[in-house]
């Protein structure tokens, strides 16, 4: 605010702003949140939990704890005050993962971490899953299946884009809408296409699946895209329910946590029911005593998997 008001002056007066007061000024604000938010740790310990604040105070800063231990610490405090790394791989991926780059026709910069399994046979095509992060900038999904053991049992690619939550959303809907903010989709769409032309995929076998803010991004996507996905896993995610019969035919398997702060679990209940209402079969799972953190429990579940890869597209699913 302060850099505004001095650039205001500046032009008011006719002199152009000096880059270095501009400089200065962002510093000082960066600085000044930084000190806001250390103020809240109560007791010194480099952690922020959720009993050390008001509520009101930990429903805004909720969204960065990306675990849901209810305790903000280490890259949650990091993401909080905007210290994202330079070297952190999109949506906090393991080093098991490559960084890429796409440039899209609408002149945006896609980064995504890609996850390439090994010893694919001559002319074999595996599946890939899409993983949506969160505000927080995590996806516990994309950890989960690029584990070893994972990867015996469902070899597959797996892609972690990135989406930088203030300034934008994988899609936009009506849930904390923001007018200052745009859609990654057109990007993401197009460096899907890319990957599916040059790499060993069955492009009939495309998963997507997202937790809280990337929850919201799969159910749009696959309501913007309902003949692109083989089945879609939103976590403590929601959407408008009108836009159901448009996605009645895909398969979905949706997770939330009744106790949900962040993301009220009405936003599940009321997709899933509007899906059978439009004649779809959706399975759906919810936690009683489990709050915003759901993706912990829901990407633990074996049965999830193995249903998923399951899956092969429907061509005109949304008919």
């Amino acid at each position: 605010m302060r850099a505004i008001v001095l650039s205001i002056v500046f032009v008011a007066l006719g002199w152009s702003v000096p880059r270095e007061a501009v400089s200065q000024s962002k510093r000082k604000s960066a600085s000044d949140k930084t000190e806001r938010i250390e103020k809240l740790d109560a007791n010194g310990d480099g952690k922020i939990a959720r009993d050390e604040v008001p509520e009101t105070v930990w429903k805004r800063i909720a969204a960065h704890d990306t675990n849901g231990d209810g305790v903000l610490s280490g890259e949650e405090l990091d993401s909080l005050k905007g210290k994202a790394s330079e070297t952190r791989r999109p949506g906090g991926a393991t080093s098991a993962f490559e960084v890429r780059e796409f440039q899209a026709s609408n002149k945006q910069t896609l980064r995504y971490s890609l996850f390439t399994p090994k010893n694919i046979a001559a002319g074999e095509k595996l599946p890939l899953v899409l993983c949506l992060h969160g505000a927080g900038g995590n996806t516990e999904a994309a950890k989960v299946l690029a584990a070893p053991e994972q990867q015996r049992k469902h070899p597959c690619f797996i892609v972690a884009p990135a989406c930088e939550s203030k300034q934008s959303r994988w899609v936009i809907g009506t849930f904390r809408n923001n007018p200052d903010q745009r859609a990654v989709e057109p990007e993401l769409m197009e460096a899907l296409d890319a990957l599916l032309r040059d790499a060993a995929i069955d492009p009939d076998r495309v998963y997507l699946t997202g937790q809280s803010m990337g929850g919201l991004g799969t159910w749009g996507l696959i309501v913007a895209h309902p003949d692109r996905f083989a089945a879609a896993v939103p976590v403590c995610g929601t959407w408008e329910p009108n836009d159901a019969a448009k996605i009645a035919k895909v398969p979905v398997w949706a997770f939330h946590g009744a106790k949900d702060p962040t993301v009220p679990v009405e936003g599940s209940r009321r997709m899933i029911d509007a899906m059978k209402a439009a004649g779809g079969s959706p399975r759906y799972t919810e936690y009683p005593d489990v709050g915003h953190g759901s993706w912990n429990a829901a990407y633990a579940t074996t049965e999830m998997w193995d249903w998923m890869f399951q899956q092969r597209r429907t061509r005109n699913a949304s008919k």
